[in-house]
């Protein structure tokens, strides 16, 4: 005789919201593998791991500043960070905030570039038409 679904013992544990658990019970025993006293410490290091699994990886805090003035700072980091994430010293979420980052500083460096030479534009034009108003009087 096969044991169909319905042969299987229920869990006798609850769940946190107070109701009945659904789920079958382990063989030999009344509770399914969340609720099974007997399983404690099993259930705990499945946690524990399951929690270092999923745990992002990132520089130590000691791990030295990086200097970024310019864009070819930019490109170094981010050379160095594809290397840390191909070897497994950072999580791929840190590079991509890295590269983020790196991304919205290359932009303000340009900004600040242009708002430069904006500035000697003006500044040109000011005094050429400066020059050409003392011609116009003379």
């Amino acid at each position: 005789m096969e044991n169909s679904q319905a042969d299987k013992k229920k869990c006798k544990g609850a769940k946190p919201d107070g109701s009945c658990c659904t789920v079958a019970a382990l063989p030999g025993s009344d509770f399914c593998f969340f609720h099974d006293p007997a399983r404690a410490g099993e259930r705990q290091e499945a946690q524990a791991l399951g929690g270092r699994r999923h745990c992002m990886k990132t520089l130590n805090a000691d791990a030295p500043d990086v200097k970024v003035e310019d864009c070819q700072d930019v490109r170094l980091l981010i050379a160095e960070t594809i290397n840390q994430v191909r070897k497994g010293a950072i999580d791929p979420r840190v590079a991509n905030a890295v590269g983020y980052l790196a991304n919205v500083f290359i932009k303000a460096v340009e900004q600040g570039d242009l708002e430069s030479r904006l500035k000697e534009i003006e500044a040109i034009v000011k005094n050429q038409r400066s020059s050409s108003e003392l011609k116009v009087e003379i």
